[in-house]
């Protein structure tokens, strides 16, 4: 629930940092606030009992000996600047009266809030009108009927409370200091080691599978696990050499079988003179290369996800690449009524197996023919880019779905436009996203705003002549 409170993007160093700050913000207030209170309490405690007592004591003064010896106690006790000692008659008219400087300016009452009795004290607060402090009070009855006062500021109180909050202050960001400590090492052995896995997967996930995770400074608890998977991986690497050879096996052998079928129907169909016969193997043929075909863009496409597809590496010339492609379609979109436009002014040389990337866009161009209506336009266009290149095929189509988007790269899998007349397999674009993956690059569609699709396969760039001295 918390985590909704930080932007998505933001690491998590820098969650759990802002978390334990606020968290030690708020603490470190409640216990200000706490130990204030309590402060608070205590010294309005000591304080009454304070002033209780010294006007218990001068009230004995004045009993004894009169107001002479009152003064000479007062003046005495050295308290003279933040306190005030002053007797009043019956009337409510001042007999006599001490108040220094630093606490002027309060107006005393007249009489007391109540009636005393005889050693009775009563206690209230008398604030000032341009001051924060306040005078805590206490009057009591003495034997000649008069009223004895006597007050005190609690600007020391307020002193000493501000020192402690301040001591807490100080303790607060020295805890916070310390707590920074765990942190510090939780980045180290827990987050640090999470992303450099992330990297390791993301490696994976873009088919380098020679990644494994990395974690030597991890907690035992990430170690254990980056052991038990890559330990998977090794069981994974294992069984996709035993299924690329199975592959190849199973490729071998249904090539010979299918080879000697298809080189028997050929005799039979040159040497028979019934039409009916000669009709037959004619569509036997023809089933046999088709079976032929599926067996073996099957196999291209699995040795292309696996980046076990051999390529047969060459520099060319992609702008000349794309102009023949253009010139082999053409026809074809003339006949079914459609335009087909070629963007590709600039020579891009690339290290590419010409025959496979033909192969891809071949795929392309023979989807947007199916899928564009008569009267329609498709383009085939190149781009050029400081890290990549990009092949595109651009048509006027009915476009994808939501789910065509994520799926329509799946093996035996048609978007949802196609019909029953709609020629394929499904297996077009899955072979299209194997060759461009074989060749280290990438293949992706999206919607067009004016409408129809695009497809397109991006290459890495760079120096062809230092790719193919690397090779």
């Amino acid at each position: 629930m918390l985590s909704k409170l930080f932007p998505e993007r933001m690491p998590s160093t820098w969650r759990l940092g802002l978390l334990l700050a606020v968290l030690m913000v708020c603490s470190t207030a409640l216990c200000i606030t706490v130990a204030g209170w309590a402060v608070r309490r205590n010294l309005s405690s000591i304080a009454k009992a304070v002033v209780l007592d010294d006007l218990g004591e001068y009230a004995v003064f004045y009993n004894r000996n009169g107001l002479k010896e009152l003064r000479d106690v007062f003046a005495a006790g050295g308290h003279d600047l933040d306190q005030a000692v002053r007797i009043t008659a019956a009337d409510g008219s001042t007999l006599f009266e001490q108040i220094p400087p630093a606490v002027s300016g309060y107006a005393w009452p007249r009489q007391p809030p109540g009636k005393l009795r005889p050693k009775e004290a009563l206690l209230m607060q008398i604030p000032h009108q341009s001051k924060a402090h306040e005078i805590l009070a206490g009057c009591q009855l003495l034997d000649d009927g008069n009223t004895l006062w006597f007050g005190r500021t609690d600007a020391e109180d307020r002193a000493y409370e501000d020192h402690i909050r301040n001591q807490l202050w100080v303790a607060g960001l020295v805890s916070a200091v310390f707590m920074l400590l765990p942190l510090a090492w939780f980045a180290r052995h827990v987050l640090r080691p999470v992303q450099e896995m992330m990297i390791s997967t993301r490696k994976l996930a873009e088919g380098n599978t020679n990644a494994r995770l990395v974690a030597p400074n991890a907690v035992p608890e990430l170690q254990a696990f980056a052991t038990a998977f890559n330990d998977g991986l090794d069981r994974i690497d294992a069984l996709t050499d035993e299924l690329q050879s199975a592959n190849d096996n199973l490729a071998h052998e249904l090539r010979t079988p299918l080879a000697r079928v298809r080189g028997n129907l050929e005799t039979f169909h040159d040497h028979t003179d019934n039409d009916i016969a000669r009709d037959s193997a004619a569509r036997g043929l023809e089933e046999i290369d088709r079976a032929a075909d599926l067996v073996q863009t099957i196999l291209t496409t699995r040795a292309g996800e696996h980046k076990a597809l051999k390529l047969h590496l060459e520099i060319c010339d992609l702008c000349q690449l794309l102009a023949d492609m253009h010139d082999l379609y053409k026809a074809a979109a003339e006949e079914r009524s459609q335009r087909l436009h070629l963007e590709a002014s600039a020579s891009c040389f690339a290290l590419i197996d010409r025959q496979r990337l033909n192969q891809a866009i071949a795929n392309l161009l023979d989807n947007a023919l199916a899928y564009t209506p008569k009267g329609g336009a498709i383009t085939l266009a190149l781009e050029v880019q400081s890290e990549h290149v990009r092949i595109l095929v651009r048509d006027t189509g009915p476009g994808l779905s939501a789910a065509d988007l994520t799926k329509i790269w799946s093996r035996f899998t048609r978007g949802s436009a196609a019909t029953a007349n709609t020629p394929g397999m499904g297996l077009g674009l899955s072979l299209v996203h194997a060759i461009a993956h074989a060749h280290n690059g990438q293949s992706g569609c999206e919607n067009r705003l004016e409408g129809g699709a695009e497809f397109w396969i991006k290459l890495p760039a760079g120096d062809p002549l230092a790719s193919a001295n690397g090779v």
